[in-house]
């Protein structure tokens, strides 16, 4: 290479390695500068996540460019005159390249793939955090006699390492194979391989590090099988890894020796005989011994261990089983759950605004507790609005009813709960905002760290003409300030909550583990992602909130969080406070953890309960449980409600309600009595069909332009047993939507009708439901209409509009206008 030509080159790696540097410097003071607005905790944990990355990165570009640019040298030095064709005119001829063009050809090469094999090594930080801090659950599990702890912390590490390892190995030796192939240092003469002794030693000394890789891994086999990675654990799979592990690693060091052996002197048979030796061994280890040993399909432990520890991996400890059966007189849910998410979604949007997110919670409304659908919605201006829906009541026409705010009866006038300005913080936020000198925000003062902010947040606006004062917030989101200011926790999406008559929005923090002793494993799904992958353990490890005015957020350990939790907030610095720092306020009114509910209903459905198959899946379906909501019985919490029903019997067979209590997390099995059961779901959805008046209504909706649209069939325990009801829904006006029907069941006794109550005197065989849309239906309805608009205008002191409702009242109800008229 000419001088030009490598200065040149020291150019352009001098200013990708200024991009580099400057990339992250940026990244670094702006997370520093925005977590300073938050704690001295969160400014010392981000500058050592961001140090952590980048020595990570750093070594491993380093090694993998130093190995590579290693082997390419030695191969260098074996070559003694590389010629490539040229081509001048109508010429052709070969012209041997210089040693500075193939040594220059070397490093290049071997610093490019350096670059790219190592430049992912940053994605190791948690595995390496993690290992290096280690985990300590104080029980060992029966097999190895190791804590819980190595499994869940330094193993992904040492299979980390393992595989960084085998990688270089495996790609070192077949570029260098390959290089030696085309410059004739290995080759075949007279139908024989022959090498020279430069090239021997170098492939020697590779497959020295290959065999050590071999012998690395078969160290690891009786913790992988442990800790269920790649495989089921079984009893003849743990006899043959205890029989072969150590004699195939003892193989491994033996082949190491004759390759190292090899590289000094040309023993090709003993070379060659190692090697077949080592994978004659691998196979019958692998393969033959396990059907030789027997206990094919055997437990490896006791169920009630592997049992325990299906408990401690997903939560599910402890759990109450209680059997519901006869013993009482029928009753109705005492608070039914009459909306769901989508139907209080196509409400709140009714005027064409963005509806954030909806989820039931509890209103503490003048010392009342109401339940309720928070639903927080985005307004013209970009102001944050939250709603609420009263979810077991509804108006006489089937109308929701809103709580507004300072009042603790619901109305059908629709108004907000709470409402805050353009500052806030929320889902689907913009990725920055130019704030003035009062408001939230970091400085946007002085040039450099003016550029170094646009830079990091691509906001150019900062490179123009800004106001004395300006700041610039980012992460808007509650979300992203989660995911930053904590990155080792899959955060669940926010919702919104009341808090001291403030907005809260509220996160589940989850961890989960590859790796956890003698657990199934289960098919995961990310909060809020596509991605499903297979874990050994899941945990509801924090419980965070962001304030919406301020943006401000908050992490704490959710109480009887375990060892992997408890080591993550070591880890943080101060950023994920303890359990009991957590306010009794936020404790309230947090939720049971979604995602966390789905996957100990799978554990319920594999485990020794025998409870049969989650309701509306098949025990092989990836599909996750689904969720039914329900209110305790004192209204201080929503419930989460999980069926499970016999495929055989079509029957509901038990019901996993996920609660809370005082604070913490309550989980119950419910056991149906067969006497006390429900046909399964979609038998139950069948026959509500096939009322008569249900075919009726539909028509009568039909015939005006609508359609019936079903709700969720809900379940609710009653002394009888469980009692299940579906709401149905039809549309009323541009956006309106209205209850139209319900359907209800008890044991074998069905009954529907437009409210619950009178559902439920149809089922007792008190009452005949009647149809929307017949004369006496359709009287009444707009009798109940006109009274609720005279209501409202009472209460507005509007009198005209009051006495036009009254007179209208009065007409439905087939009476004189005038009372005093004969």
């Amino acid at each position: 290479m000419s001088r030009r030509g490598r200065r040149l080159t020291a150019a352009l790696g001098g200013l990708v390695a200024l991009l580099f540097a400057g990339r992250w410097t940026a990244g670094l003071l702006a997370d520093r500068w925005w977590a300073a607005e938050i704690s001295p905790a969160a400014v010392a944990f981000l500058t050592d996540w961001h140090i952590l990355r980048l020595t990570l990165d750093l070594t491993g570009v380093l090694v993998a460019s130093t190995w590579f640019i290693g082997h390419l040298l030695l191969v260098y030095r074996a070559v003694g005159s590389v010629q490539v064709r040229r081509s001048v005119a109508n010429l052709e001829f070969r012209e041997a390249l210089t040693p500075g063009a193939l040594l220059a050809a070397a490093v290049a090469v071997g610093a490019l793939l350096g670059l790219i094999v190592g430049s992912g090594t940053s994605g190791w930080w948690e595995e390496v955090a993690i290992g290096w801090h280690g985990v300590s659950y104080g029980v060992a599990e029966p097999l190895m006699r190791h804590d819980l702890g190595l499994y869940v912390a330094q193993l992904p590490l040492w299979r980390a390492a393992h595989g960084a390892w085998t990688l270089l190995i495996l790609m070192a030796l077949g570029l260098v194979f390959a290089l030696y192939m085309v410059v004739g240092a290995v080759r075949w003469i007279e139908g024989r391989p022959a090498i020279n002794n430069h090239a021997r030693a170098h492939l020697g000394w590779l497959l020295v590090g290959l065999a050590l890789a071999l012998l690395w891994g078969y160290l690891l086999e009786p913790y992988e099988l442990v800790a269920g990675i790649g495989g089921g654990l079984d009893l003849a799979s743990w006899r043959a890894t205890t029989l072969a592990a150590r004699p195939l690693a003892g193989m491994a060091l033996a082949t190491a020796i004759f390759s190292a052996a090899w590289a000094l002197q040309p023993r090709h048979a003993l070379l060659a005989g190692g090697w077949i030796a080592l994978g004659l061994g691998s196979v019958v280890g692998h393969w033959m011994v396990p059907a030789a040993v027997g206990g094919e399909g055997a437990p490896a432990v006791e169920a009630a261990t592997r049992d325990r520890f299906n408990r401690m991996a997903y939560g599910v400890d402890p759990l109450l089983e209680e059997t519901l059966s006869l013993s009482g007189t029928p009753a109705p849910p005492r608070l039914p759950s009459m909306w769901n998410p989508q139907a209080v979604s196509r409400v709140m949007a009714g005027d064409s605004v963005e509806v954030l997110a909806v989820d039931p919670a509890v209103l503490a409304l003048q010392g009342r507790r109401r339940p309720a659908w928070l639903a927080a919605r985005v307004l013209p201006g970009d102001r944050l609005s939250l709603a609420a829906i009263a979810d077991d009541q509804v108006s006489p026409a089937g109308e929701p009813l809103f709580y507004l705010a300072g009042d603790s009866v619901p109305s059908p006038v629709f108004g907000p709960l709470l409402e805050l300005g353009s500052g806030s913080f929320r889902p689907n936020a913009p990725a920055h905002r130019l704030t003035g000198a009062d408001d939230a925000g970091v400085p946007a003062s002085g040039w450099m760290r003016r550029v170094l902010l646009a830079w990091a947040l691509q906001a150019g606006e900062l490179l123009g003409q800004l106001p004395a004062g300006t700041r610039i917030d980012w992460r808007l989101s509650p979300s992203e300030r989660l995911e930053r200011l904590a990155p080792f926790a899959q955060w669940s999406a926010p919702i919104p909550r009341v808090i001291d008559g403030e907005l809260v929005w509220l996160a589940d923090g989850y961890l989960t583990a590859d790796a956890f002793p003698l657990t199934d494993r289960l098919s995961w799904r990310e909060p809020g992602g596509e991605t499903v992958r297979r874990v050994a353990a899941v945990e509801a490890a924090f419980l965070a909130s962001v304030d919406a005015r301020t943006g401000i957020p908050r992490i704490y350990l959710r109480p009887g969080a375990d060892g992997l939790a408890e080591s993550w907030a070591g880890i943080s610095r101060g950023v994920v406070d303890v359990a009991s720092a957590a306010p009794e306020p936020l404790l309230q009114a947090a939720p049971y953890p979604l995602e966390l509910l789905r996957a100990q209903a799978r554990v319920v459905e594999q485990g020794p309960w025998a409870v049969g198959n989650l309701s509306g899946r098949t025990a092989q379906s990836a599909e996750p449980p689904r969720v039914d909501l329900g209110w305790s019985a004192d209204t201080s919490v929503p419930e989460l409600l999980v069926s499970f029903e016999r495929a055989d019997e079509r029957r509901l067979s038990a019901v996993l309600v996920a609660g809370r209590d005082e604070g913490r997390d309550l989980l119950r099995l419910l056991r149906v009595d067969s006497a006390a059961t429900l046909p399964s779901l979609g038998a139950l959805e069948s026959r509500w069909s096939r009322f008569a008046s249900y075919d009726a209504l539909s028509d009568s909706i039909r015939d005006e332009g609508g359609r019936l649209e079903r709700g969720p069939i809900r379940l609710a325990p009653s002394p009888t047993g469980i009692v299940a009801y579906q709401s149905h829904f039809t549309s009323r006006g541009p956006g309106g939507l209205v209850l139209a029907w319900v359907s209800v069941a008890e044991g074998a006794r069905l009954g529907a009708g437009r409210t619950l109550r009178d559902a439920w005197s149809n089922l007792l065989g008190a009452s005949v439901p009647d149809i929307p849309g017949s004369a006496q239906a359709t009287r009444l309805e707009d009798a109940r209409r006109w009274l609720e608009r005279a209501d409202s205008a009472l209460r507005e002191a509007d009198w005209p509009g009051f006495g036009q409702a009254w007179q209208e009242l009065r007409r439905s109800l087939g009476m004189p206008t005038d009372s005093a008229a004969p």
